[in-house]
């Protein structure tokens, strides 16, 4: 298998658009949990990938400053044919401790499946809210648990932790707004959305 995750996204970014809509269930749906009167005037696309969100963003959020962070340098490739036309998203080339260590707050974080593949190394939910303005929304979707533990070895060896701690773990870090629980393959995995303030 893969060493690591940029070994990972060297090989998976020419085809990532392609063949994840049957793995990332959710990823749609994310933006709409978002209340309507929330007005971010700063976005951070944490592991954007391949900017699946950033235009969505930008639309659905027209005076909003986006940046996106990947420390895949193939993944950001593909992103930046996406964006061209959008001079208000910029892109990050760097590793996601390294950026929110030294980032100027956000007024929301977005998190699309990401943390589950980064957050082994370093204490990224503390990351995560300590880089919010006062009142700012973390909203994520990503991998939850599975009752296999094949399959969570599979998925462990794919660099993805899907062992159920995560959503525990953002319930004691944020204060929760929205927290949903979807199952997937009749059971195979579930995958949770969660909203929270700061």
């Amino acid at each position: 298998m893969f060493d690591s995750v940029n070994s990972y996204y060297k090989v998976h970014s020419g085809i990532y658009d392609l063949t994840r809509w049957g793995i990332l269930f959710g990823r749609n749906r994310l933006l709409e949990l978002i209340p309507d009167d929330f007005r971010p005037q700063r976005i951070l696309d944490l592991g954007c990938g391949t900017g699946k969100h950033l235009i969505k963003l930008a639309e659905k959020f027209p005076d909003a400053k986006i940046i996106g962070v990947d420390a895949s340098k193939e993944m950001l490739n593909k992103a930046s044919s996406k964006i061209k036309s959008f001079d208000r998203i910029e892109l990050v080339h760097t590793p996601i401790n390294t950026y929110l260590s030294n980032c100027e707050p956000f007024d929301l974080i977005l998190c699309s499946y990401s943390i589950s593949m980064f957050r082994d190394d370093h204490n990224y939910l503390e990351l995560i809210h300590d880089s919010l303005t006062q009142n700012g929304l973390v909203a994520i979707v990503d991998f939850d648990h599975t009752p296999l533990k094949f399959f969570e070895h599979w998925m462990n060896l794919n660099h993805v932790e899907i062992s159920g701690s995560l959503f525990t773990e953002l319930k004691s870090t944020f204060q929760v707004t929205r927290l949903e629980t979807k199952s997937a393959y009749s059971g195979l995995w579930r995958y949770s959305f969660f909203v929270g303030r700061r």
